[in-house]
Parts: structure tokens; sequence; C-alpha cells
């Protein structure tokens, strides 16, 4: 029995795309577990094992197999490439008529070869035409398969989202209940995203998952490889990386432009989606890390590949970690920051939030030894943190943000103490209480904070003063080294 040798390269480059698919599967399943690894209440022996196990063993497993897959789909395109290029130069015409023959017999065969070809080429277009029925029949049957498996996924996740956004809506209404009310902002955040959830999930029930808005869907987190970058006294060049140096961390003021500086690095293409910058000072105790996280970046309320948006805003604000903070988490992991190290949180705005999240994290403090927080413009009031951890936060008189929590006021009516942490400067010179812009803006809260710790009986200058800060900060730029990281949000 014969058989046909060949291949169809349209359906091997179909393959080369699953090859492809699943290495990008294998990716984001290793990105998802690191996520949850870095955030889930579980701590001891046994966590600090499997942690290390996975980073050790299973992730870079994971990365293997992808590397593999991708490998071997651009071998499978090659194959096509190679059969299209054979299929487009191997046809060859008919030879020539042999000069022996007489004229007439050539005559008589030439008007039967046009008779034969007739027929032959009507054959071929019948047989094109078949095949074209069932490759479009073939290809019809995929597409609705494809839009039925996209369909059905799309109105699972979105009834997850649902179902998670009313049990933690409702873990806070039996909180209340018992007593220990949560605060009007976190409540109100906790209702907004679970009434989103609801929209979310009628639209895309009704039409039958083809269309899911994602609306305030918090995806999953992802962080990519560090940047170095340089360093210098202004912060004003641009190394070969095309990011602006960091600048020398002499002061708070200094701290506060370097959180200012992560909101420019959205705008390089390498870290288009949002990115944190980690800045390591050498002192004579060892390492100390400085994490600057910049604020909201976007307040498109439909998910998208950055973080920082409103949805990170709502997340946090409702009191869950949010992809943002997670992201965070992640930066810290491939920056390879060593156990016991000191870190400071710094942020503005929803950077001030993360910080205060991750500041008052329980599986997070095990991991990693925060000391000191500062936020700027970030209503934080409401978040409790650790007594050994020291914090500030500063905000203008007239800014609005940073009091969207009321104070931490909770629905009973009930107002927390306020301490020396929270810090109230002057609004920025010409600016008035109308001026929403520029009072919440992080370069004028920068040039705020400088002011405040040139007078030594502001609690800013004491907080500079501190021991536990004065490890931050230096004036030698060949102490200190920094980093851009690129972070980010995935679709579930």
């Amino acid at each position: 029995m014969s058989q046909l040798l060949g291949m169809d390269p349209g359906q091997v480059r179909q393959l080369a795309r699953s090859l492809e698919n699943a290495a990008a599967h294998f990716e984001l399943v290793g990105l998802q577990v690191s996520g949850k690894l870095s955030v889930i209440g579980w701590l001891g022996g046994d966590a600090d094992y499997f942690r290390a196990d996975w980073a050790g063993r299973h992730r870079p497993t994971l990365l293997g197999i992808a590397e593999q897959l991708r490998q071997a789909a651009l071998e499978v395109v090659g194959h096509a490439d190679a059969q299209e290029g054979t299929s487009a130069t191997g046809a060859v015409g008919p030879p020539a008529p042999s000069a022996a023959q007489p004229l007439a017999s050539s005559t008589r065969e030439a008007s039967g070869d046009d008779n034969g070809n007739w027929i032959t080429d009507g054959l071929e277009w019948v047989a094109g035409g078949a095949d074209w029925v069932v490759d479009t029949t073939a290809d019809g049957a995929e597409w609705f398969g494809n839009r039925a498996e996209l369909g059905y996924g799309n109105i699972a996740e979105s009834f997850r989202d649902l179902v998670d956004g009313g049990i933690h809506a409702g873990g806070l209404f039996d909180e209340m209940l018992a007593g220990s009310p949560p605060s009007i902002m976190e409540l109100s955040a906790s209702v907004a995203l679970a009434g989103s959830s609801f929209v979310d999930f009628t639209v895309t029930a009704g039409t039958f998952g083809q269309w899911a808005p994602l609306l305030l869907d918090d995806g999953t987190p992802w962080a990519g490889e560090p940047i170095p970058v340089s360093v210098s006294r202004d912060g004003m060049n641009r190394g070969p990386s095309q990011h602006l140096d960091s600048v020398v961390p002499t002061d708070l003021a200094a701290l506060a432009f370097l959180t200012a500086q992560a909101y420019g690095d959205a705008s390089n293409p390498s870290t288009a989606d949002g990115a944190v910058r980690i800045t390591r000072v050498e002192n004579a105790e060892g390492p100390a890390y400085i994490l600057s996280i910049p604020g909201t970046q976007s307040w498109n309320p439909v998910t998208s590949a950055i973080s920082a948006d409103l949805t990170g805003n709502l997340v946090s604000a409702s009191g869950q970690m949010s992809t943002a903070a997670a992201t965070v988490a992640l930066a810290m992991e491939g920056a390879g920051i060593e156990p016991g190290a000191p870190v400071m949180l710094s942020g503005h705005s929803q950077g001030g939030m993360i910080a205060a999240s991750l500041a008052s994290d329980p599986v997070f403090l095990e991991r990693y030894n925060v000391t000191n927080v500062m936020t700027f413009g970030s209503p934080v009031d409401g978040t409790a943190m650790p007594s050994n951890v020291d914090v500030i936060s500063f905000q203008h008189q007239n800014d609005v943000v940073p009091r969207l929590d009321l104070g931490g006021t909770s629905v009973n009516g009930a107002v927390p103490e306020q301490s020396d942490e929270q810090v109230t400067l002057p609004d920025p010179p010409g600016s008035g209480w109308s001026d929403v812009a520029a009072n919440h803006d992080y370069n004028n809260y920068a040039h705020s904070i400088s002011e405040a710790e040139d007078d030594p009986a502001n609690r800013a200058s004491q907080y500079a003063q501190s021991p536990s800060t004065q490890r931050f900060l230096t004036g030698d730029t060949s102490a200190v080294e920094s980093f851009v990281i690129p972070v980010g949000r995935r679709q579930q």
C-alpha cells in the first residue's frame, strides 16, 4: 500500500502555536504560585522548606519545560517554512516535443495535450474546491470550539471573582456583628468590589462568556528581572538602560524623590506596565534596602497589565492584599534581598497603601525585616502596623487623598487615636485648598519634606535622625546600588 509523504504547513503552524501557548501557561503557573507563596498565611519550618524547594527546584523545572516547548515550536515552524519553500519551487513543466517527431504528429499530440490539460485542470479545480470546503468547515468547527472553551473559562473566572468578593464583604459584616467593625473605607471598597463582580458576572454569563468586561479584576502578579541603573547626586541623567539615575538617599526628601523616579519608569518601554525601584545601601552593619513604590498609574476600571490602577486602589482600600502589593514581594524576591537585612518601604498615594499593607502582613514580615515605612499622600490612618516598625506618614494640609479613609473611622463612628506618625505639611507654595493635583503631586511632596527636615523641631527631622532611619541614608555614592524592576498584572 502506497503512503503519501509531506505535510500540511497550516496545521503544522497551528501545532507551533499550541506549543507556544503551552510554554506561556507553564510560565504563568510559575508566576502565580510564586505570587501566592509571597502573601499566603503559612509560617513555620514546613513553609520555609516548601518555599525554598519551590524556588530552587519546582519553578526552574517549569521554566525549563517552557523553554523546551518554545524550542520545539521554533523547530516545527522551521519545518513548515522549508515545506512551503519546496512547494513553491518544486513544480516543473512537461518536456519539449522531440525534434525527431513529424510536425503533424507533434500537432496532434499537442492538441491532445491541450484537451488532457483542460480535463486535468478541471479536476484539480474541483479537488481544490473540495479541499477549501473541508478546510473551511474544519476551521469553523475549531473556531466555534475555541469560542465555547473561551466562554466557559470567562464565566468560570467571573463566577470565582463574584464568590471571592461576596465572601470578603460577608466576612466584614460578620466582624461588625462580632464587635470588631471595619473602617468606613474598608467596607465601602469591599461593597464596590462585590458590586462590580456581580455586574461582571451578569454580563459575562448573559453573553455566554463571549464578552467578559473584566471590571475591577485584579488578575495575577508578575515581576521581571532587575535592571541595574546608575546612581548620582541629582538623579537627572540616563544610563544605558534609558532609566533615570537613582538619586543618592541622603535624606527623607531624597527618599521621596526616589519614589517619584519610579513613576517615571513607566515611560520606558522595558517597564511600560510599571516598576518599583530597589536601592541597596552598604553601611557598617551590612546592606539595607529601600523599596520605592509609586502610586496609581491608571484609572481605567477594566483590568489591564498595569497593576497600580483603580482596581489596585480598591483592593488595598478593602483590606485585601492586592496584585500590586504582590508584585512588590516578587520584585524583592527577584532582587535577592538577604534574610534579616533591614528594609524600608517608601510609597506615595497607592504606593503608601501597598507599603502599609505589606508592613502589617505577618507572612511578609516573617520573610523580610521591615524596620521603616514612609508614606506621603496615602490614606493609611486605619492600617495598624507593628510597633517595632518605625513609621512616618506625610500629608499636605489640603490634600484630600490621604483623608479618604476619614482618619480610619470605623462604621460605628469610632476614630483611632492619632499618633506622631502623621505629619501635616503646609500646602505647596501658590496652591489653594481646591488645587487637588498640586496638593497631591509627588514632586511637591519631596520639596515639602525637604523643608520640614530643615526644622530640628519637626517630626520629619527627628525621624531622619533616628538610628533605624540612618542606616538607609548615606552621602557616599560608591556605597549605593540601585535597580529598576518591571512589574505588572496578568489576566487569570
